[in-house]
């Protein structure tokens, strides 16, 4: 296993503390291994191997265990065997029907239990979850590998540029270290059963979807305009321009679905000089441009849309929420928060020439504050600052190898 320290420095310190932890992420993230290196974690704490009970949905071995009833049956049996407190992982929870109840009761034992729960569906716990455990939950989200990640799973790629590319046209999802080797042959066919994988259990299950069809034609609009506005009237207008019979709550269904599996995120819009969300056209990305590729292709000519969703991705690890930002009808490209405190990013594929870098830096001197500035650019950087506003590169961005502020 290939540890990934930036979730596990954020969680161990509420391992052995009366908090639920719920790890989130699109299937195939990589949540499975990291709760495997949380229960060795424990372990290399002293924990002895009894007192900590893994829950693998997955594995036909825990098919037994069908709803909450059965959970909790399971965990008091081992709880009569075991003396001191018991270090409950399951993984997949949400194939457990009212698996809630169980973790709920669990919880109000903290002496007794220590609860890690994991799960693929986004608003698992915005509901009766969020109610009976307030104050008593951390949710923590694990993404596909970021470059710096990417970089560790890859040693053998030596030269930037390279790794780089791979990512781009590859993406992070970990299972990728599993292969022979990188290559069009070899990915593409890996990603494509993630993804059947996906919308098959977290999406056309779960959700109960049947018209397959429109599932898949909503799924390429999206893919084809990642970083664009976009809004359910004008994706329902488009599908029926091709002769796709749909209406618009059926495409909000369909795409609140896609974004509940975390395969794509709606970005809100917000005004900086407003300083409130707007309820306008959103953007939309992807989790993982691999998972965009093995569906929609590779094509050259959407890199400023690739390394846009690059750097959305990467805000989405480093800070607590991102959104749109809208200035003097301009458009910035992100606003990312930090402890209340924001810092505005703009991002484009080259900015040497004049005209070029006046258009991005011109949005961000419109906003009238001192926060901080960014232009992100994939053209390397000769220069680290203009009118205040930082430069950096996308490589150096990525791999968190020069500060922005």
């Amino acid at each position: 296993m290939i540890l990934r320290p930036y979730y596990l420095n954020k969680i161990k310190p509420f391992l052995g503390k009366g908090i639920v932890k719920a790890v989130t992420g699109m299937r195939r993230s990589g949540k499975s291994v990291f709760v495997r290196q949380l229960m060795e974690e424990l372990k290399l704490d002293g924990i002895p191997d009894k007192n900590i009970l893994y829950v693998d949905k997955e594995s036909l071995d825990f098919n037994f265990i069908m709803d909450f009833r059965d959970l909790d049956a399971y965990v008091r049996e081992k709880k009569k065997k075991t003396r001191g407190k018991i270090y409950i992982f399951i993984d997949e929870v949400q194939d457990i029907d009212q698996w809630e109840r169980a973790v709920a009761s669990w919880s109000g034992k903290p002496d007794q239990y220590d609860i890690v729960i994991t799960g693929s569906n986004s608003t698992m716990f915005s509901g009766e979850l969020a109610s009976k455990l307030t104050g008593r939950y951390l949710e923590f989200t694990v993404y596909p590998l970021s470059l710096r990640e990417f970089r560790d799973f890859y040693p053998e790629i030596h030269d930037p540029d390279e790794l780089l590319q791979k990512y781009l046209r590859y993406g992070g999802m970990p299972g990728l270290r599993m292969l022979d080797s990188l290559s069009d042959e070899t990915v593409f066919p890996f990603l494509n059963s993630i993804h059947d994988s996906i919308v098959l259990k977290d999406i056309v299950r779960r959700k109960g979807i049947r018209n397959m069809t429109l599932l898949e034609s909503i799924c390429d609009f999206v893919y084809g305009n990642i970083g664009c506005p976009m809004s359910a009237n004008s994706i329902a207008a488009f599908l029926k321009n091709q002769r796709i019979n749909t209406n618009v709550q059926s495409v909000i269904n369909y795409m609140d679905a896609l974004t509940d599996a975390q395969l794509v995120s709606k970005v809100r819009q917000y005004d900086i000089r407003g300083k409130r969300s707007l309820e306008i056209d959103r953007k939309m990305f992807v989790s993982d441009l691999g998972m965009r590729h093995c569906k929609y292709g590779f094509r050259a000519e959407d890199i400023s849309q690739m390394i846009e969703n690059l750097v959305y991705m990467e805000l989405r690890r480093k800070y607590d929420r991102v959104s749109v930002g809208n200035v003097r009808s301009c458009e910035v490209d992100f606003v990312a928060w930090k402890a209340s405190e924001p810092v505005y990013f703009q991002v484009t594929a080259g900015c040497s020439a004049r005209g070029t870098l006046e258009r991005e830096v011109r949005p961000l001197l419109a906003i009238q504050d001192n926060y901080p500035k960014v232009i992100v650019s994939l053209e390397k950087i000769y220069t680290d600052n203009c009118n205040g506003i930082k430069l950096v590169s996308l490589t150096d961005f990525l791999l968190g190898e020069q500060s922005i502020c």
